[in-house]
Parts: structure tokens; C-alpha cells; sequence
């Protein structure tokens, strides 16, 4: 009776539109197709969870009872062909699908082994043994391109600078460092249903993933730890990289490479604080990047410096044990509740993705269905002419959050005031609350929104000239986003520094974030533009899933080079430029580059008021120039051996 009351409350505790999927997935039944979906609103109003309409429930849930008393058990996975597929992924979306767009829309269940991963289009060629691969970086960018090169059988090695693997997770280990989205959509989805125990898991369990499957594909034994990449010249004649590495002892040697790929990542280089007065405090100063388990704040008096992501996630732990917080804020956020964050995977969601055949592949599926993101995200003039803001779901959300702030702290008027920004929600990165804003209202803790002026022996004084005096200082001020490769200096054809090349044109550019014109053979993993920033609507899931376009996208270009017979590739000029005209033209439109939405203050936004962080093409546009390849956007050259000639497309020309 208790194992039946248990199975009962796991059920519908479920995602019951997964559920329904998975069951009709296993059975067929159509009667579990023809349930209707109710939409609820979550994140405020920023999102819709999809689940089945009241007068279902009951049905469904009896469905899935009966379904694990008398088949579960026994049941083989039921395979299911294209135009199956095709209506399961219509009901999970609750839309018709167009061609194109379900060529996008099959691999969000994740129903194949390696559903986004490139092979080669016919038997490996022997050829493929004489190619060597280098990869910078062992986080979740190398990793997958290291799974991808195994499946393949080309050789490689990672270089990671590090002593471990993880990379901005086991850089980040600052007291309640997790992810914000979660958990189920923060995977690879060749990895099939992880025992995650949080639903948005933490800083240890996430970096111990990467290290998993690392070890798991035959990754792991590749990586080259304490070893870092100086510099890296592209040698024409030979079509090769020839790379300075140094290791843990400072001893240089020079590797020879086919290909180069770079997966240092987006937040590799911390920011530093560059204020009169630093170098007198006689206080430590901490990078959150910096913290260590060594380190702890009891009995101390802290600072806070910022209040993005990272600051936000770790003032609730510091303000616990801390006798004092001074939290600076220099731009109020808008920041956001996330159903389930901080909040374990209970034994009955775990029952429910280990015993219930195919939920794991549908709840991905149905994770999350955006409040209207393009409407969020597009300034509408006919509504700010009737006096809105910037449009009418983006309205809607601000006023949703602005409730939300004033019910965290209290509907305090001196809280309130300084902490409601002047600017449009989405933005900006989506910042999740971890009890922010209860902790601005704790005794131990004061919001400082005056300017930092200076810092003296013993603490920070502000333009109002008042002298905060603390033990230590936490920086939570981010990373230098736009020095993707820094300091590492790469030098492609004719010598050209990529730094040189990425000071022209508006700062750094690559076509779809990967390639960059005068850099055959190279490719940057969270290159510029590379990472989804509209959200929602039919796309490839959380980021890893992302990661894993990237580095199929990677490998069909070196499969290019070696099926037929060729020693490099380079990005076209062409293809290159429409892609970032593409990307120029669709964030002209939208909401980063808008006044209301105040750039010159966003980190997606560079120095040249470029948005060159992420890219704004909806997740359709996107994924569909990943999981295709077009030829002619790259260059192929085949290179003689005994006459230096090289074939761009079809004519022998000389290399000089």
C-alpha cells in the first residue's frame, strides 16, 4: 500500500505533459494525444510551463498507474519512425510543424546516441591517421569536442592550464556557485538522464559531470593538465599550427597540429578593480573567481562588489556567517525567481525519470515554452506611443518583477527605490534570485548604491564620503568578455595577430562564433556572437546542447578536409560577413541596442556599441546553420608537398 501511495504521489508530482508524452510514446494510446494543455505562467511572467488541462488529470494519471503495474517492467523501448517522431514533437510543442523547422525540432528529445554530432559520410578514411588535433581548454566546450573527435577516431590532445578539469566550474568555487537554468537542460544530450540531485545543481556536482564524462567517452586520458598554450602560428606551406606550450615547470615545447580549436571559453579572464587606493588596503581582495575552501568570513566584516550573477548567488551564504555586509551596488538588476531553484531532485522526481520509460527525452523537450521572447525582446513604437515602455509582454514583466522586488524586501522605501532599475527586463543576462533581495533585509547587511571613490588602509569610502571599513572584499565584477583568446597570440596566414584582426570592424567578429578569415583550420568554441540570447521557441535546448552544434558544426569542416583529399579550410569573406551582417542588421531591432534598455552599461554590448557577446537570430535560424554545412562557405586547399600549390575550390594557384 505505502509503495502504491508512494508511485501515486511521484505521478503527479511529474511533469504530467512529459508524462503524457513518454506514455504515449510507450502505448500509442491516442486517447493520451488528444489531451489538452493548459499554460502557466512561471519566472514572473517571463515563461509558460506546458502541463495537461484539469479534466485530464485524472485520466492521465490512471493511464500511467495501470502503465506501471502491468507494463513497465517488462517494456522494450518502443522505437519510433519519422512521422511519429514528427507528431510527438507537435504535441510537446503544442504546434504544427514546418519542414525546416523539425529538421531543428528532432533532436530536442535526444532519442539518438549523439544527436547532433557529425560522422563521416562514408567509411572512415585511412587518411584520417595522419591528422592531429589540439584542443585549448578542458571545460564543457573541450570536452565535447574531444566526445565529438572520439566517435570520428582522429587524434588529439587538450591542453588545460589548470590541474583539473571543468573549466569556469572548477575556476568558480565561491559559496553557493550553481546554475541558473536547470539542471535537465544544463547536459550534454548524449549523456542520458543524469542523477542530478539538485534541480539546479551546484559548482561541485556540476564540474564533477564534466569530469565524468570526460572520463566516460575517453576524454580524459587526452588532457594535458598545467599545460598552457603561449602562442600559436599558422605555417601556410604545410597547412599546419605549430604551438608554444609551456607546463607546470615553465618548460616550453612546440606542438605540431592539423587543426587548432579553442574552448578557453567566454568567462576565462576575471575583471580587476582599478580604484585610487587599492594597493593601500591592508584587507584582502578576492576575485569570486579567487575564493578557495580556505576561505570563510566568520566573525568578519565583508564587502560585496557587484550584484550580477555571481554576487547575487553568494551574499545569502556570506551574510550567515559574516558579522558584517556592505553590498555595493553600482546598476540595479532585474532580478527574477526560478521555480525549484536551490530545491533538491526528491525520490519521487527521481522515481519518476528512472521507472518511466522515455520522460527523461520528453521533459527536455518540454522544459520551457517562452512568454512570447521575440514580443519581450522587440520594441513596439505603437505601444510606446500610447505611452508604455517598450512593448506589452516586456511591460508586463517589469511590473510583474517590480511586485516581486517589493514583496522580497518588505515594500521598504528605502530599499525599494534604489533597487527598481530604469531600464527594460531582458536586457541583460537573466540574473536568478538566491534570496537576494530577503538578505538586503537582514540586520548584518546594507545596500550601498553611492559610487566607490577610493579605498583606504582599512576599508572603501563612497561619494558621499562615508567609510565603509572591512575585513575582506569580494568582486563579483565579471570578466573581460571580449578577450576571448587572451593572452594567447595566434597568428594565421601571412602572419596577421588575431588581436590586430579583431580590433577592426567593431571588435571581435567570427562567422557563427567559430571561424575567423585568415585562420584556416581554427576554430573558437563561445566565439563572438555564438551564444543564444532570444530564448525559447524551437532551438536545441540548454547550452551544452548548444556546445555540441558547435563542435559537430567543427567536424564536418575537418571531415571535408580529409574525405577529399585536402589540408585546410578558411571561412570565406563572404560567408563571414553575411553572417555578421545578419547578426548586426536583427540586434539593430531588438531590445540590447534600444536606449530604454541602457548599452553602454550591458556586457553583451562592447566598446563600440556592437553586441557582440551573443547573438540575436532566434533559435531556429541558429540551429539550422549549425546542423547544416555548407560548403561553400569555406575555402579547401590541397597542398603539394613538392610544389607548395594549393586548390581554392578548383584552380592550383602558388603559396607564397
Amino acid at each position: 500500500m505505502a509503495q502504491n501511495l508512494f508511485i501515486r504521489r511521484a505521478l503527479a508530482e511529474s511533469n504530467l505533459h512529459a508524462l503524457r508524452l513518454a506514455l504515449l510514446h510507450a502505448t500509442g494510446d491516442p486517447a493520451l494525444a488528444a489531451m489538452k494543455l493548459e499554460l502557466v505562467p512561471i519566472r514572473s511572467g517571463a515563461a509558460f510551463e506546458m502541463t495537461i488541462a484539469e479534466e485530464s488529470r485524472e485520466e492521465l494519471l490512471r493511464k500511467a498507474e495501470e502503465f506501471v503495474a502491468t507494463e513497465a517492467a517488462t517494456y522494450v523501448p518502443r522505437s519510433l519512425d519519422e512521422k511519429q517522431i514528427r507528431t510527438m514533437i507537435e504535441i510537446a510543442l503544442g504546434q504544427e510543424l514546418t519542414d525546416e523547422e523539425f529538421f531543428v525540432a528532432r533532436t530536442m528529445p535526444a532519442l539518438e546516441e549523439f544527436p547532433v554530432f557529425s560522422r563521416w559520410t562514408r567509411e572512415r578514411p585511412r587518411r584520417a591517421d595522419d591528422f592531429h588535433v589540439v584542443i585549448v581548454g578542458a571545460g564543457l566546450c573541450g570536452v565535447a569536442m574531444g566526445v565529438q573527435l572520439e566517435q570520428l577516431g582522429i587524434s588529439y590532445v587538450i591542453y588545460e592550464r589548470r590541474p583539473d578539469v571543468g573549466g569556469t566550474w572548477a575556476i568558480n568555487t565561491y559559496p553557493d556557485a550553481r546554475v541558473d537554468t536547470a539542471s535537465t537542460t544544463y547536459e550534454y544530450s548524449f549523456v542520458k538522464n543524469y542523477a542530478w540531485s539538485e534541480q539546479y545543481a551546484r559548482q561541485p556536482e556540476v564540474r564533477h559531470y564534466i569530469e565524468t564524462v570526460a572520463k566516460t567517452y575517453g576524454v580524459y586520458d587526452h588532457i594535458r593538465f598545467e599545460h598552457e598554450v603561449q602562442s600559436a602560428e599558422f605555417d601556410e606551406r604545410s597547412a599546419t599550427w605549430s604551438l608554444r606550450v609551456a607546463d607546470a615547470t615553465r618548460e616550453v615545447e612546440t606542438v605540431t597540429c592539423n587543426f587548432t580549436v579553442t574552448a578557453t571559453g567566454l568567462f576565462s579572464t576575471p575583471k580587476k578593480l582599478d580604484t585610487d587606493g587599492i594597493d593601500d588596503f591592508t584587507g584582502e581582495i578576492l576575485h569570486t573567481t579567487e575564493w578557495t575552501e580556505q576561505h570563510d568570513v566568520e566573525g568578519k566584516t565583508a564587502a560585496i562588489i557587484g550584484n550580477g550573477s555571481t554576487g547575487v548567488q553568494l551574499l545569502a551564504r556570506i551574510a550567515e556567517d559574516a558579522d558584517q555586509v556592505y553590498v555595493f551596488q553600482r546598476t540595479p538588476q532585474w532580478i527574477a525567481p526560478r521555480e525549484g531553484y536551490g530545491e533538491p531532485v526528491t525520490e519521487e522526481m527521481r522515481w519518476v525519470l528512472d521507472n518511466i520509460p522515455h520522460y527523461w527525452n520528453w521533459a527536455r523537450t518540454t522544459a520551457l515554452k517562452p512568454a512570447d521572447p521575440r514580443g519581450t525582446i522587440t520594441p513596439d513604437p505603437e505601444w510606446r506611443a500610447a505611452g508604455g515602455h517598450f512593448s506589452e509582454s516586456n511591460d508586463k514583466l517589469r511590473e510583474n518583477l517590480t511586485q516581486y522586488i517589493r514583496t522580497q524586501v518588505d515594500d521598504r522605501p528605502d530599499l525599494v527605490e534604489r533597487l527598481i532599475p530604469d531600464y527594460t527586463p531582458a536586457a541583460r543576462r537573466p540574473v536568478v534570485d538566491n534570496k537576494w533581495y530577503r538578505s538586503l533585509t537582514r540586520d548584518n547587511v546594507e545596500l550601498v548604491t553611492d559610487g566607490i571613490t577610493k579605498f583606504t588602509e582599512t576599508g572603501i569610502v563612497t561619494a558621499d564620503g562615508t567609510v565603509h571599513d572591512v575585513d575582506l572584499v569580494l568582486t563579483a565584477v565579471g570578466f573581460e568578455v571580449t578577450k576571448w583568446l587572451w593572452p594567447i597570440d595566434f597568428r594565421g596566414r601571412g602572419g596577421v595577430h588575431i588581436e590586430d584582426r579583431w580590433n577592426l570592424d567593431g571588435g571581435p567578429r567570427a562567422f557563427q562564433g567559430l571561424a575567423i578569415p585568415e585562420f584556416p583550420n581554427m576554430f573558437v568554441l563561445y566565439g563572438p556572437n555564438a551564444q543564444p540570447a532570444t530564448g525559447g521557441g524551437i532551438g536545441l535546448g540548454g547550452l551544452p546542447a548548444w556546445m555540441e552544434s558547435w563542435v559537430g558544426y567543427i567536424a564536418r569542416v575537418m571531415i571535408a578536409v580529409i574525405e577529399d583529399d585536402h589540408h585546410s579550410a578558411e571561412v570565406t569573406d563572404a560567408a563571414f560577413w553575411e553572417y555578421n551582417n545578419a547578426v548586426d542588421d536583427e540586434a539593430s531591432r531588438l531590445i540590447w541596442l534600444d536606449p530604454a534598455a541602457n548599452p553602454e552599461k550591458n556586457y553583451y554590448v562592447n566598446e563600440h556599441g556592437r553586441l557582440s557577446t551573443s547573438t540575436p537570430l532566434t533559435g531556429l535560424d541558429l540551429a539550422t546553420r549549425f546542423l547544416n554545412f555548407a560548403r561553400d562557405d569555406f575555402i579547401f586547399t590541397r597542398i603539394d608537398s613538392d610544389t607548395h600549390t594549393s586548390e581554392e575550390q578548383a584552380p592550383f594557384v602558388t603559396v607564397s
